[in-house]
């Protein structure tokens, strides 16, 4: 809201990592970018470059943000051109969370070099070099059905439509062809019933192969492999070594506060604060405002320090089906490994846990010590059991069945003063865009199938839609959403070419962000949040809500 006091250092810092003329013409040369792209960038590269974006920055420059990243299945391309197009106008990283694709740009960025260096090109070459079929690792049957399937929409019901005509061909055939010996009838209504029995035997087989495979089609044993391979090429082996190099508080963080280090914060807050009384007296509970100003006056930890209670932190989301709960990894991650386990087990086996869609991969396990210190007392923490009563396994699905887009992990309702903002990028395609238009009580009911669907639709994800639509402030100032056309996000043969078309849509929808973010109304529009979530502020007196 006040930058009229910019100290003239920082701002020369700032323009020195603002993209100049020489990066952007080396950027432009990038074969990876479309001409869409490079018409965008040359278009909106003079806006974005002299923005500001956040209020802590690092020695060089770079302004800091948290980053909240929506699953999406092989959709990942999209979310790395995203993270390049904020990685270019000097963007980085303090807090990052994902599920699923989302969770394994989180690893990586928390992972990949120092959070001052750019990471999205790194990340880009691992996708990109990454054959997702291989992923596919279960039966041979299942990766040759599943590409009929994504070469054909409408494999499945073609199927069906055959398979129901040749019993009727073969079942009318046996009643009006004449035999002349009973073998001959016998054999005409042999055939339908051989291939009822084929059809049930090869439901039969998936059936045992699910169960043999823990109701997974594949055992995720390839990703996982991958996944550690990449961490260990970044010297991170164990989830201790990522948490000493990632997680970090305070003034060990090495930033700067864009207005001084001194009492600058503190003075702009109280400042603020102030302002949205005087523009707001009519909606002000006045009592309520007095007590909350005055706590503000005498907050001796953010006078003193304008990088208290700041922190550095990677979160990945994925859901325990036998305890029912969302599990924030590596936050909740004592619940089912003991601080010894943690210090020996690579901090992929969180990513594998977020992504293991139902059906498609196979559940995660992870057996629970009951006698180690360390779990229970978060069991007794995060659950209030006690150890008799711990259960004795963690059963791992896709985190994006209860939260795909954890936005409100790093959402703080007592907010001091913003210092950074929240971003937060989420998936979608062309026909999930058709489909949120809204359909007619007929096309929901048309069938026990489409009404099941559509209850499924509704609870996937409640908890993200819950937040949201509480707090509508982030779909105004912070989310971007990336249309990834008509691909599929279980398209594990995707070829480079279509990897390089969501890379571009991710790199384009970050652009567009960009463009259109206001640091300084993000500013004030969250405190009046906070006001609001206080009771501070009437909100059904004012014009805006969330």
């Amino acid at each position: 809201m006040y930058n009229e006091n910019l100290p003239v250092t920082i701002t020369i810092t700032i323009t020195k990592h603002a993209m100049n003329t020489e990066n952007l013409h080396t950027i432009l040369e990038e074969n990876i970018l479309s001409p869409q792209s490079k018409e965008k960038l040359n278009a909106l590269y003079s806006n974005i470059s002299a923005k500001e974006f956040s209020d802590l920055l690092d020695a060089e420059g770079h302004q800091y943000v948290e980053f909240v990243q929506e699953g999406g299945g092989v959709w990942g391309s999209a979310l790395v051109g995203y993270l390049y197009g904020l990685e270019m106008f000097g963007i980085r990283f303090l807090k990052v969370a994902g599920t699923s694709a989302g969770a394994i740009n989180t690893m990586l960025i928390a992972a990949c070099k120092t959070k001052e260096e750019a990471k999205s090109e790194i990340i880009r070459d691992i996708l990109f070099n990454w054959n997702f079929a291989d992923f596919m690792d279960g039966k041979p049957y299942i990766r040759t059905t599943i590409h009929a399937m994504l070469n054909n929409k409408n494999f499945l019901k073609i199927n069906l439509y055959i398979m129901v005509a040749t019993l009727i061909f073969f079942g009318v055939l046996a009643f009006v062809l004449p035999t002349k010996a009973i073998w001959e009838t016998k054999l005409l209504f042999a055939i339908p019933l051989l291939l009822v029995i084929i059809g049930v035997l090869c439901l039969a087989k998936l059936y045992r192969d699910l169960k043999k495979r823990n109701s997974g089609l594949n055992p995720g044993n390839t990703f996982l492999t991958q996944m550690e391979n990449v961490l260990q090429g970044f010297g991170i082996k164990t989830v201790a070594q990522l948490n000493e190099k990632f997680v970090q508080s305070g003034k060990n963080l090495n930033l700067n506060y864009r207005y001084g280090n001194g009492t600058e914060y503190y003075d702009i807050a109280l400042k603020s604060i102030e302002e949205i009384r005087e523009n707001n007296k009519k909606h002000i509970d006045e009592i309520r405002y007095r007590i909350f100003y005055d706590s503000t006056v005498n907050n001796e930890y953010y006078r003193n320090d304008p990088f208290y209670l700041l922190k550095s932190e990677y979160i990945v989301i994925t859901t325990d089906i036998n305890a029912k709960i969302k599990v924030e990894l590596p936050t909740m991650a004592n619940l089912y490994w003991s601080e010894e386990e943690l210090k020996h087990i690579s901090p992929a086996e969180f990513v594998r846990a977020s992504m293991s869609v139902p059906f498609f991969f196979e559940p995660m396990q992870k057996r629970i010590n009951k006698d180690d210190d360390s779990v229970k007392y978060a069991w007794k923490f995060w659950m209030n059991t006690q150890q008799e009563n711990i259960n004795p396994v963690g059963v791992f699905i896709d985190g994006g069945s209860i939260s795909n887009f954890p936005m409100d992990l790093f959402h703080a309702a007592d907010i001091f003063y913003p210092r950074i903002p929240l971003f937060g990028v989420q998936l979608t395609s062309d026909s999930d865009l058709l489909s949120e238009k809204g359909k007619t009580s007929e096309e929901i009911l048309k069938s026990p199938l489409s009404y099941a669907a559509n209850i499924i639709d509704t609870l996937r994800g409640f908890n993200d839609k819950t937040f949201l639509t509480k707090h509508t402030f982030y779909h105004l100032f912070s989310i971007q959403t990336v249309n990834c056309g008509t691909s599929s996000w279980l398209n594990f043969f995707m070829k480079k070419e279509e990897k390089e078309e969501l890379f571009n849509r991710g790199f384009q929808a970050a652009l567009d962000f960009l463009n259109n973010f206001d640091w300084e109304k993000y500013k004030c529009e969250r405190m009046m949040l906070s006001m609001k979530e206080k009771k501070i502020l009437k909100e059904e007196d004012t014009p805006t809500v969330g």
